[in-house]
């Protein structure tokens, strides 16, 4: 299916006018091809910002419930509902290509930060420590190094905590203490977290077993010194958790591939878990020209909206 009919699929989902072939057209195509289901999942996340946008507005603005109301003031309402459905629709179908636009259009006043609390994001010191990091600001984990700004994923290996387990991935962690942040956190819970990381695959195209990236956040709250005592098993302590994966087959056109796991932000939250990963998805096999690079993390944080009850 190319990029134009997925769209008009999309489109009509939004409408609640999809026939069942057309659904399961839709889900076949998102469930092959991880791409198209960021994208559905882009799309959904984006719709319902600006239907909550729009509906606060909405009570926002309409404060004269008087039965009084002349008919100029009704032509007036009527007018003014149709912009944001028509702005809605324009947003969704820009949104696709433009994310940062949409995110103007539904939320003008969210703050973007890029967070320094997460330390050597660009790999450009070689510090690696091995293990599961009991300190903030350390990379530490598997077996990896750190080399011309890029950090190699060399070979497995299993959790200190549970090492009866089997190695299946080459993880990568470190701790961000998030304490210093909550003064700009949303109590309202509307602060994301954005995790970004640039992989590449580096083998010949078509290299088999194929590898899976992934990039990870996992929220926690209590004192993150004392984590590693319990990892992976306390993963079941999380407030909050976002993931994203990507699988390839050596290099190809797309080059380097960037995720980004996303979190929403509870108010209670004092660290994270930044984790970066490579799994062969057939074992044994050897990690050999796998890399990560330009791990960035950022923090969204939209303001509290007023809204307005209308009894009537």
């Amino acid at each position: 299916m190319n990029d134009t009919d997925f769209l008009h699929l999309l489109m009509r989902y939004q409408d609640s006018v999809l026939t069942s072939d057309e659904l399961a057209a839709l889900e076949a195509v998102m469930r092959d091809d991880a791409t198209k289901r960021q994208i559905f999942t882009d799309t959904q996340l984006r719709s319902m910002a600006l239907h909550d946008r729009f509906r606060q507005e909405a009570f926002q603005r309409h404060t004269d419930t008087s039965v009084r109301a002349s008919s100029r003031t009704e032509k007036k309402r009527i007018t003014w509902f149709s912009r944001p459905i028509a702005s809605m629709a324009a947003g969704l179908a820009i949104g696709l290509f433009s994310a940062s636009l949409v995110w103007a259009i539904s939320s003008p006043k969210t703050t973007t930060e890029r967070l320094f609390s997460l330390l050597n994001g660009s790999f450009d010191e070689p510090r690696l420590e091995t293990g599961f990091p009991r300190q903030n600001g350390v990379w530490s984990g598997d077996e990896a190094t750190i080399a011309d700004g890029k950090i190699r994923f060399i070979a497995p290996g299993s959790d200190s905590g549970d090492p009866n387990a089997r190695a299946i991935s080459c993880d990568v962690f470190q701790l961000v203490d998030l304490r210093p942040l909550r003064h700009t956190l949303s109590p309202d819970g509307n602060s994301v977290l954005e995790l970004s990381t640039d992989f590449l695959d580096a083998r010949p195209h078509n290299t088999k077993p194929s590898v899976t990236f992934f990039c990870q956040i996992y929220l926690f709250q209590g004192d993150p010194a004392t984590l590693h005592q319990g990892w992976p098993q306390n993963i079941t302590d999380t407030l909050a958790s976002g993931c994203a994966q990507a699988t390839t087959l050596g290099s190809d056109a797309k080059g380097t591939r960037t995720l980004t796991a996303k979190c929403l932000v509870p108010a209670e939250a004092d660290f994270a878990v930044i984790q970066i990963a490579a799994r062969p998805n057939l074992r044994p096999a050897k990690l050999e020209n796998l890399f990560a690079d330009n791990v960035q993390l950022t923090l969204k944080t939209q303001p509290t909206l007023p809204v307005r009850i209308v009894q009537r």
